[in-house]
């Protein structure tokens, strides 16, 4: 049995809404399917989870840098430490 979905409406820039359409092709389903998806990713499971979400961009370039990457994700790591510990 399908589940009953509420519909919604949604504003958006125009480059967003372009590239929601672009990655929605891609992956082969509907932008609203793909609106959902990122929802859900982003609110997470609403029980008390033991966890925190961490998101990170890594700059594509120090792929090819190691050392450089390594001391990219030591400065995040400390400034996550410091947002979550009081």
């Amino acid at each position: 049995m399908t589940k009953k979905l509420n519909i919604m409406s949604l504003s958006v820039d125009p480059e967003i809404q372009e590239r929601l359409k672009s990655v929605a092709k891609k992956r082969n389903v509907s932008v609203s399917k793909l609106v959902r998806d990122l929802i859900e990713k982003y609110l997470g499971n609403d029980d008390d989870s033991h966890e925190i979400t961490v998101i990170l961009k890594i700059p594509k370039h120090l792929k090819e840098d190691p050392p450089e990457l390594e001391r990219w994700m030591s400065l995040r790591m400390e400034g996550i430490v410091k947002a979550l510990t009081p």
